[in-house]
């Protein structure tokens, strides 16, 4: 881990350079490494200092399709990044038996390596929320035509050279670049969308959340659980047709995840992807059957921090989430109840939150035929079964990540240096 390279870019993350937004705006450490919305706003933020439910999009234009992951942890992924796996760990055997693993990127296409894509995924994660136009770019270097083209544009502002010199009124970035790689280089040099790039995925990759109570137990400390987090633990770890949940199938391992792709029928609602307000999730990229209505299986270390749940924060809480995996239909019938889109806390004030549910209850049956069809098996739970499940859900989250005061090693404090005087400024008021 290089120190200075993973706090070179600390809350900003990237902030205005990208035109209105930082990262941080959509994956704060205080917010557990997200942005507490079901759905994320990103260039047409009403106030781009504001973060969390308080943060309004101009006109209540929702204009991006799928919630914001948690950054806690990234570092530790081995096989896929973002809910449709586009940044990918390929392994390949070619016909002379050969073994070959490279990343794959939308910028090479599916299984396809991309060159320039790093050393690791978290640091090809990087490289493309600043080249989305509703996430990062906004109006930004109207005559960049592709997506390296918009890297480009970004590191000469941040480097004050090229076409994009004295982009920014106020630019110390090179002092900070040439400490933080120990470097005396010129800025054209130095500042390059690589190393950008690199410094970004070091700092992600530096929130390592895995001290919980599970972990103690599991190292031998058996008051660390509580006796509803123990017998929920059974229930994780015992197969359904036994029954428990049967969850390990998909959430094994010291991660909680296989990192595989499975449609579990999450209500479809908002713009989604397509003309019918429809998400295919991998089906978008890799279109074989299975792969319709499915998103990547999500870690569920922190899990209690990281509402709302699922590809587009359909669900609030836990316990709507175990809900849904007891009974799905029941529990997309009771989003629907609940107003859907209209029901949740992000949209219930707005004024298009029925836009949101055109064509959902049609799209969230579809996957729900599919998933019906599939080998998933319910898990046979009663209310309080579920209750104990919700509780040992909860014993996965780090002290760290729900204490603020040890969150704030990786935020900026008030004297850190501001080169741009672009620094996300959190703003803390709440709705209401």
């Amino acid at each position: 881990m290089y120190y200075e390279q993973a706090t070179l870019f600390t809350e900003r993350f990237y902030r205005a350079n990208c035109i209105c937004v930082a990262c941080a705006s959509c994956h704060h450490p205080k917010l557990g490494g997200g942005d507490s919305l079901s759905l994320p706003i990103g260039v047409n933020a009403v106030d781009a200092d504001t973060v969390g439910l308080s943060r309004q999009a101009m006109n209540d234009e929702i204009d991006i399709s799928r919630n914001s992951p948690t950054i806690f942890n990234v570092g530790l992924a081995t096989q896929a990044l973002f809910w449709d796996g586009r940044v990918e760990q390929v392994s390949q055997v070619d016909e002379a038996g050969k073994n070959s693993t490279f990343i794959s990127t939308p910028d090479s296409g599916f299984g396809m390596a991309d060159k320039n894509a790093g050393e690791s995924l978290v640091e090809a994660l990087s490289r493309f929320p600043v080249t989305s136009v509703q996430e990062m770019r906004g109006n930004a270097f109207v005559d960049a035509s592709s997506n390296q083209d918009v890297r480009s544009h970004l590191a000469q502002r941040i480097g004050d050279y090229g076409v994009e010199s004295g982009g920014l009124a106020t630019n110390a970035w090179l002092a900070e670049f040439r400490k933080a790689f120990n470097s005396e280089a010129d800025a054209q040099s130095l500042i390059t969308f690589d190393n950008i790039d690199l410094a970004l995925g070091q700092y992600q990759s530096s929130f390592i959340l895995v001290n919980n109570d599970w972990s103690r137990y599991v190292k031998g400390n058996n008051n660390a659980l509580k006796p509803a987090q123990k017998r929920g633990a059974k229930r994780f770890f015992t197969q359904a047709a036994e029954g428990g949940a049967g969850c390990v199938n998909c959430h094994g391992g010291e991660r909680f995840t296989n990192d595989r792709f499975f449609n579990l029928a999450f209500p479809q609602y908002g713009i989604g992807k397509s003309d019918d307000n429809v998400d295919l999730g991998r089906g978008l990229i890799d279109p074989q059957i299975q792969n319709q209505f499915a998103f990547r299986v999500p870690s569920l270390l922190n899990i209690d921090l990281t509402a709302p749940y699922g590809h587009a924060g359909a669900y609030e809480t836990l316990e709507q989430v175990v809900a849904h995996y007891v009974d799905p239909a029941i529990a997309i019938d009771a989003f629907f109840e609940r107003g859907g889109a209209c029901g949740l806390k992000q949209f219930a004030q707005t004024s298009k939150c029925e836009s949101l549910n055109e064509n959902a209850q049609v799209n969230s049956q579809m996957a729900l035929t599919l998933l019906q069809s599939s080998p998933f098996v319910a898990a046979p739970l009663n209310s309080a079964q579920q209750k104990d499940l919700v509780a040992f859900l909860r014993a996965l989250t780090d002290n760290c990540a729900k204490d603020t005061r040890c969150l704030q090693k990786w935020l900026p404090g008030t004297t850190a240096v501001d080169p741009d005087n672009l620094r996300l400024n959190v703003l803390t008021r709440h709705k209401g």
